[in-house]
Order: structure tokens, then C-alpha cells, then sequence
């Protein structure tokens, strides 16, 4: 018998392992002769590039009786790189003139990619990305909850006190999306990956937020109040600054648009046309289809149309994932 263990898990030999874990070499096997023996084991793990990661060289302290087992576990060694690790190993009897009893040459295991353990729960796309170019501040959360709230999340609402709180502090919310990983037992991670306009001013006036704290963990920590989320454990924030070009629009992301939405880029567009805004009650008294025809015409002089992208699920809205459907719904500004 070879074999390895990885946790409390015992494989054959080749069987597929995720990298970063660590393991030890089983060796074993049955005395079949008449007498009681002393059985031992050796052996050499190499890693994919032939460097020795593991040698093991011993000798049972006690006599193995007639048709008995005995085995051998070895030194943990880790797995960190992806191919195929070899062992070359031996089963032996009798220390005073060694007789190996089996031996086997070959592939011990193969580490491959751990499967991801984050799930995309949300992907909000704003209308103002249709339309903007340039700077952007790209930011990054991370942060603990209990292990109840991924199905209590509530996508919309987090999406509109973000874009709220972020337009506060001078700044416009161009994507958003949201990771959870529910691997562990007693909390939830989750990552929050936003990108925005540069931010002009700090936050203020949020309920229960010191002085002190960072913009954007102060916008976040507000943003999950109001949806309420508790932040558990820990919040970990990193901004880089780039540059951002508008996403492209085709006709199949603006038929899907509301009327909320098209009244909130049709603003947009506006603004980049530097044209005279529509007054509110203009807009209200359109139709759909007038909004809409209206939103085309603006939009030809913008965004050149482009009929290829993405996927509908995951454009100018939210998507929420892995909940038996999908329900797109789009995040618009408030006025």
C-alpha cells in the first residue's frame, strides 16, 4: 500500500490535490512470511522541478507477527506548486540483510489549482460609466460578518446608499461588485471592489462614525449600516488611482433600461453634451417610448453603439447569483 495524506484524508497515488496544502507519504504492507519480521520503508518525494522535498528512512521498533500490517507515515511536506510530485519508494524486511519486498517509481500526486471559494453575489454597473472617461479611484473591502447574511443581502439597497454616501463626498459610483466566501464556519468574508470618480471631500455626518477614519472605510461602514450589515471582525481598505474608459452600449443594455434609468442618463448625457438639463416635469410628462427615442438620440452622439458584450445578466445592474435565478435590476441616481 502507498499512498498520501492531506488532512485526515488518505489518497491513492496520482490523485489530484489542491496546491498550498501539505501532505505525508503511507506506506505499508503485510509480513507473509512464517516468522515475525521487522519491516521498514524509505523513500524520496521530488517536487515537479526534481528538488527532494521529502526522504524517509526507518525500521519498525517491534517485530511484525506472521499475516500482520504495519505501516509507516511520513515528515509533512508542502505542496505549493502545480504539476505532477514523484516518489520513489521501497517496503523492506529484515534490518541485518535488507530485503525489499516492493518498491514503485512514479507519480505520487498531482497538485492542481484550488477551486475558488469566493461567489460573485453582485455586479452593479452605473449609468454614469456609459458616458465617463477618465480618472478613477479603484477600492478594495474586506471584511467579516456572521455567517447568516449572504441570503439577507440586500443588493439594491447597498448599491443606492453607496452611490448616495459617494456622491456626499463629491464622487460618482461608475461599478461596483461584491464577493462571499461562506468556506469558513463561523463568519462570512466578503470583498467589495469598487470603482468611482475621484473623491473630492470627506464624509460626514454618519451616524456612529469617528473622526478620523479613512473616506472611503467611513462611506463603506455607512453603506452597510444602512443595509445592515454589522461588520464583524475586521475592515481592510486599499485605493489605487487609474484611468477609466466608458463602457460600451449597445441596444440590447438600453432596452433593458427602466424609466428610472433612462430619466438618470438621459441627465448624464446631458452633462456631457454640456446641454441645458430637461426640467424634471418635462421628463416626467414623457412617455416611455419618448424617453427612450429621446435617450437614443443623445446617446448616437456619445457612445458609438457596439452590439457585442458581456451578457445581459451581468450589465447595467445588478446580478444576483447563485440563488436559483437571476434578477437584474438597475441602480439609478438619486435627484
Amino acid at each position: 500500500m502507498l499512498g498520501i495524506r492531506v488532512g485526515s484524508e488518505e489518497l491513492g497515488i496520482g490523485a489530484g490535490v489542491p496546491s498550498g496544502v501539505s501532505a505525508a507519504v503511507l506506506i505499508g504492507g503485510t509480513n507473509d512470511m512464517t516468522i515475525a519480521q521487522k519491516m521498514g520503508a524509505r523513500w524520496e518525494v521530488r517536487d515537479p522541478d526534481g528538488i527532494v522535498v521529502d526522504s524517509y528512512f526507518d525500521w519498525e521498533m517491534f517485530s511484525t507477527p506472521p499475516g500482520q500490517e504495519h505501516g509507516f507515515v511520513g515528515n509533512q511536506f508542502s505542496l505549493d506548486k502545480l504539476g505532477t510530485y514523484t516518489v520513489r519508494a521501497e517496503l523492506l524486511m529484515n534490518p541485518d540483510d535488507p530485503v525489499t519486498v516492493d518498491s514503485y517509481d512514479g507519480a505520487l500526486c498531482v497538485v492542481i489549482l484550488a477551486p475558488p471559494t469566493e461567489e460573485l453575489i453582485q455586479h452593479t454597473i452605473y449609468p454614469y460609466s456609459y458616458v465617463y472617461d477618465g480618472d478613477v479611484e479603484g477600492t478594495t473591502a474586506v471584511f467579516k460578518t456572521d455567517p447568516f447574511t449572504p441570503s439577507a443581502w440586500a443588493a439594491q439597497r447597498f448599491a443606492d446608499a453607496l452611490e448616495d454616501e459617494v456622491a456626499k463626498a463629491g464622487g460618482r459610483v461608475l461599478e461596483l461588485q461584491v464577493y462571499v466566501d461562506t468556506t469558513p464556519l463561523l463568519w462570512t468574508d466578503f470583498r467589495v471592489e469598487v470603482i468611482s470618480t475621484p473623491l473630492e471631500a470627506a464624509v460626514g455626518g454618519g451616524v456612529g462614525v469617528a473622526v478620523g477614519i479613512p473616506v472611503w472605510a467611513a462611506i463603506l461602514i455607512i453603506a452597510l449600516a444602512i443595509v445592515a450589515v454589522i461588520v464583524a471582525i475586521t475592515l481592510s481598505v486599499k485605493t489605487i488611482v487609474s484611468t477609466f474608459t466608458r463602457k460600451p452600449l449597445s441596444e440590447e443594455i438600453k432596452i433593458t433600461w427602466s424609466r428610472e434609468t433612462l430619466i438618470t442618463i438621459i441627465g448624464d448625457f446631458e452633462e456631457k453634451q454640456e446641454r441645458p438639463p430637461t426640467p424634471p416635469e418635462r421628463l416626467e410628462e414623457m412617455s416611455d417610448g419618448e424617453l427612450r427615442e429621446y435617450c437614443d438620440q443623445l446617446a448616437e452622439a456619445i457612445v458609438p453603439a457596439e452590439v457585442e458584450w458581456m451578457g445581459l445578466a451581468i450589465v447595467g445592474g445588478i446580478a444576483l447569483l447563485g440563488m436559483g435565478a437571476v434578477a437584474v435590476v438597475f441602480a439609478a441616481r438619486k435627484t
